[in-house]
C-alpha cells in the first residue's frame, strides 16, 4: 500500500469516525429530552416501573456519553498516527469532556430501592438480599 492509499484511508476513517461523534451528540441530546419528557408526564407516578424506566434512561445515556467519548479519543489517536506518519488529516470539532457520572434517575434505581418497592407493593417485608421468589 503506497503512501497517498494510506492518506486516503485514513482521511475516510477520520471523517467516518467524526461523523459517528455526531451522530452519537444527536442521540444523546433526543435521549435525554425524551427522558425529561417521560420524568414530566409521570411525575408523582407510584408505580416503581416508571423508576425503573428512568434510570434505565439514565445509565443509557451514560453509555452513550462513555461510547461518545471513545469515539472522540478514537479521532485523536487517528490523527496522531496520521501526523507521526507524515499525513494532515482536516481538523476536527474537539469533542467535550467525558461525563459518565450517574444522574439522580440512576442513583435513584438501586438494587436495595427496588427490593423495598418490590416488598411493600406485595404487603411483606422480605430481608434484605433475601429471595424475591
Amino acid at each position: 500500500m503506497s503512501l497517498p492509499d494510506v492518506t486516503a484511508a485514513l482521511r475516510d476513517l477520520h471523517v467516518s469516525v467524526h461523523q459517528q461523534q455526531e451522530m452519537a451528540k444527536a442521540v444523546i441530546h433526543d435521549a435525554e429530552k425524551i427522558r425529561a419528557e417521560f420524568r414530566a408526564l409521570t411525575v408523582g407516578a407510584a408505580n416503581p416501573l416508571v423508576n425503573r424506566a428512568l434510570g434505565n434512561y439514565a445509565r443509557g445515556i451514560v453509555k452513550l456519553r462513555a461510547g461518545a467519548w471513545l469515539l472522540a479519543q478514537a479521532g485523536g489517536s487517528l490523527t496522531e498516527y496520521a501526523r507521526a506518519i507524515g499525513v494532515r488529516l482536516p481538523q476536527q470539532p474537539v469533542a467535550g469532556e467525558r461525563k459518565t457520572e450517574a444522574s439522580p434517575d440512576e442513583r435513584s434505581d438501586t438494587p436495595e430501592r427496588r427490593r423495598n418497592q418490590r416488598s411493600s407493593l406485595s404487603g411483606k417485608q422480605r430481608p434484605a438480599g433475601g429471595s424475591p421468589c
